[in-house]
C-alpha cells in the first residue's frame, strides 16, 4: 500500500463516483464508496451528495475507530459498513455500496443470486453473498454483515442495495458492476425457463477468486 497514496485513492474515489452516477447504480443521494490510503485511514465520500456532485473537498478522513482525523464534512452514514470490510479484510482497499436494480430487485424479494452459472462469476466474484436485513445508516448493518465479509466479494442486502469489496475501489466498482449485469443475466434466463448450472468438471478447470 505504499504508493497507494492519498491524492491517488481520492481520484480514485472521485471517478467511480461519477461513473455510479452515470452508470445508473446510484440514484439521487444514495449510495457510498471508501478506499484505504496507505497510512490505514479510509476516505469516504459525505452524507447527503449525489455521488455526481462529491469533490475532493467533500470527502471525509476516518480513522479504523470511525473518528473523523480530516474533512469539514460529515461522513456516509454507512462508514461502520465500510470499515467492517478494512478490519477483517487487510488487503481490502475499495468498497462501493449502490443500489443497481437488479441486485436490489433479488435484495428486495430475499432471492439469492444463484451461484455456478457463469464462469465469471466463478471465476472472479464467488458466491454473491444474501445479507440478512440491518438497519441503514447504523451499526447493526455492519454487525449483520460481519460474519460474511471474509467469505464473499459481492453483497445482496436484504431491502436495501447491494455492496461491493475489492483490491482497490475500481476493483470495488468492477465488481458491483458485473454483478448487477449478472443479476440481469438470471432475470432475462428466467424467461426462458431459468437458469443451468455449470457442471462440476467446469467448475473445477476455474481458478478460484481472491478475497481482497
Amino acid at each position: 500500500m505504499s504508493d497507494y497514496n492519498e491524492d491517488s485513492v481520492a481520484n480514485e474515489i472521485l471517478e467511480i463516483c461519477g461513473k455510479m452516477a452515470d452508470t445508473g447504480l446510484v440514484a439521487g443521494t444514495e449510495g457510498n464508496v471508501s478506499g484505504r490510503v496507505a497510512d490505514g485511514a479510509i476516505l469516504m465520500t459525505p452524507s447527503g451528495y449525489n455521488k455526481g456532485d462529491v469533490t475532493r473537498e467533500k470527502l471525509v478522513k476516518l480513522n479504523l475507530d470511525g473518528e473523523v482525523v480530516a474533512g469539514e464534512f460529515t461522513p456516509t452514514s454507512e462508514k461502520w459498513m465500510h470499515i467492517e470490510f478494512y478490519r477483517q479484510r487487510p488487503q481490502t482497499n475499495g468498497v462501493v455500496h449502490g443500489h443497481p436494480i437488479f441486485c436490489t430487485a433479488f435484495a428486495a424479494a430475499h432471492v439469492d443470486l444463484p451461484r455456478d452459472i457463469l464462469p465469471e462469476l466463478v471465476a472472479v466474484i464467488g458466491q454473491i453473498a444474501t445479507v440478512p436485513y440491518g438497519r441503514p445508516s447504523s451499526a447493526k448493518l455492519a454487525e449483520a454483515l460481519a460474519p460474511y465479509v471474509s467469505r464473499h466479494n459481492v453483497f445482496l442486502l436484504q431491502n436495501h442495495g447491494a455492496t461491493a469489496a475489492g483490491a482497490s475501489v475500481r476493483d470495488a466498482f468492477h465488481r458491483l458492476q458485473v454483478a448487477e449485469a449478472y443479476a440481469k443475466t438470471v432475470w432475462a434466463a428466467k424467461t426462458l425457463g431459468g437458469v443451468q448450472p455449470m457442471t462440476a468438471d467446469q467448475i473445477a478447470d476455474l481458478p478460484l477468486p481472491s478475497f481482497n
